[in-house]
């Protein structure tokens, strides 16, 4: 009897488990931990859980903006879904660098990235627009309302996952950056031969060649001793990166350029968004707003207290008449523009954000 019993307790425990992952129910942690029928996503699924993870390769610092977009990304999944949605942060490029995560979203190996669009225009050009030079104007407002509280960024979004794969939650945001030397620089004239480190992308040593300089692509962790060692004659940077790398021990002149913005995304892989319910997909994409603007108030606020330190330690910030520059770049712009289609949409987006400033 003891014997009988005991089978008929283990073909009962056998038949709850088979029910269990008939329904979803999945309580394991991990990158595919989800439900396991996800054929009927639709509306809300109290039993389906996930543990998401998210990505980026800046180091974890709580007041940059990449940090600060994860977290509240984190935050507002988690309270939303009372905890049976959780996502677990991964910084400074503890699971690759920006290319890498790329590809890993494409394969469906992580759920979530935060990365920026020099990366993304190694997948595709679609968001080729955002590196265009001095389209917004030093205008972190007028960049806001055309990528997130315009259509144009949601249409640039969807454009990414028809050309990757990859589901564009949201835009993010970071400060403009600025050119950094050790000469003052008070006109266009000044740019010319200049040695500047920049970023390993096509069209951003193809925007500062037009200017007139001579783009040295380093590492951005190599800048520090190339300016000791006079490798390079300057750089560019955003105020917030040059205060956490001191480099106002290297330049003595910031000038205010805002060339770029280096614009972020937060994307996340189709085969994690897919398995979700339409709720809680609606809930991620939330997630992304709240990301925007917790990034966007982040940088506004951090550029201008980074700004001040950077006087503060000596560094001397200047403006200049950018109406020769503006000129020198509108044939880069215009070439873009003319062979791809979003650009074209952006670059005149922006230009009806920034008529009245």
């Amino acid at each position: 009897m003891k014997a009988m019993k005991k089978s008929l307790a283990l073909l009962l425990a056998l038949a709850m488990s088979v029910a269990l992952v008939a329904c979803g129910g999945n309580s394991s942690s991990g990158s595919n931990d989800t439900k396991t029928d996800a054929s009927d996503n639709s509306g809300s699924d109290e039993s389906y859980t996930a543990t998401l993870k998210l990505a980026w390769a800046v180091g974890y610092d709580e007041k940059h903006p990449y940090t600060v977009s994860a977290e509240t990304f984190k935050q507002y999944v988690e309270e939303k879904t009372d905890g049976r949605i959780t996502v677990d942060l991964y910084a400074g490029g503890q699971l690759g660098g920006d290319a890498d995560m790329m590809e890993m979203l494409q394969l469906g190996t992580l759920d979530v990235a935060v990365t920026s669009t020099p990366t993304i225009a190694n997948f595709t050009d679609v968001m080729v627009g955002c590196d265009m030079p001095y389209i917004w104007k030093n205008d972190l407002g007028a960049m806001y309302s055309v990528l997130t509280d315009g259509e144009v960024g949601r249409q640039l979004l969807d454009r990414l996952q028809e050309e990757t794969g990859i589901v564009g939650v949201s835009f993010l945001y970071q400060p403009f950056r600025h050119i950094f030397t050790n000469k003052a620089i008070t006109s266009l004239a000044d740019f010319q031969g200049l040695k500047l480190r920049c970023m390993q992308t096509p069209v951003h040593q193809e925007i500062f060649s037009t200017l007139g300089m001579s783009p040295v692509a380093l590492p951005y962790n190599d800048i520090y001793s190339a300016m000791q060692n006079h490798t390079i004659d300057g750089f560019e940077s955003d105020a917030v990166g040059a205060v956490t790398s001191k480099f106002y021990e290297v330049a003595s002149n910031m000038t205010i350029s805002a060339h770029f913005n280096n614009t972020m995304v937060l994307l996340m892989s189709d085969k994690a968004f897919s398995a979700m319910p339409e709720a809680d997909q609606q809930i991620c994409m939330e997630a992304g707003e709240a990301a925007a603007k917790a990034s966007y108030d982040c940088s506004v606020a951090n550029n201008d207290a980074a700004i001040q330190t950077l006087k503060d330690n000596g560094m001397t910030v200047s403006e200049i008449d950018m109406t020769d520059i503006y000129a020198a770049v509108q044939p880069v712009i215009d070439k873009y523009s003319e062979s791809i289609p979003e650009v074209k949409t952006l670059v005149e987006a922006a230009a009806a954000a920034t008529t009245n400033d």
